[in-house]
């Protein structure tokens, strides 16, 4: 649902938020259980968990 007080571009940023949150939660609770998946599985859930972090970066940059 967007909100008419946000430009689009924060609108934007608000809207990728949730589901990137998500992913990421969801990505790390299957990392906890690492030792039942074989090495190119976890390999690529650690990617995922990577470039998640990287697009949330990418939307939420650090304050300096």
């Amino acid at each position: 649902m967007s909100s008419p007080s946000l430009d689009p571009q924060s609108q934007l940023r608000h809207d990728l938020s949730s589901p990137l949150a998500a992913i990421l939660a969801e990505v790390q609770l299957l990392l906890l259980g690492a030792e039942g998946y074989d090495a190119e599985t976890v390999a690529s859930l650690k990617q995922i968990e990577s470039l998640a972090r990287r697009m949330r970066d990418m939307l939420h940059p650090p304050r300096a």
